[in-house]
């Protein structure tokens, strides 16, 4: 991906903070937005972000370094929303 860092967040409306993966590859940030919006249910916001720490409204953020752990994060929100 070269210098370019892309983000996918998940959080629940209307809560403080969200769950956030710096994605690793093209396909990744290609595939895993659509992935997790198949899984999501009603309450749970999925956002792909380029630098993070410009939007404050999803903070503080609690990043997750592997994939599958932050899509197993991501089915726990939707238990929480």
């Amino acid at each position: 991906m070269g210098d370019k860092k892309i983000y996918v967040i998940a959080k629940i409306f209307d809560q403080q903070g969200c769950i956030a993966y710096r994605c690793k590859t093209v396909n990744e940030a290609r595939c895993l937005p659509g992935t997790l919006e198949a899984i999501r249910e009603e309450g749970v916001q999925i956002v792909v972000l380029d630098d993070p720490e410009i939007y404050a409204e999803y903070a503080p953020y609690n990043y997750i370094e592997n994939v599958k752990d932050f899509v197993y994060q991501v089915g726990r929100l939707n238990k929480a929303s």
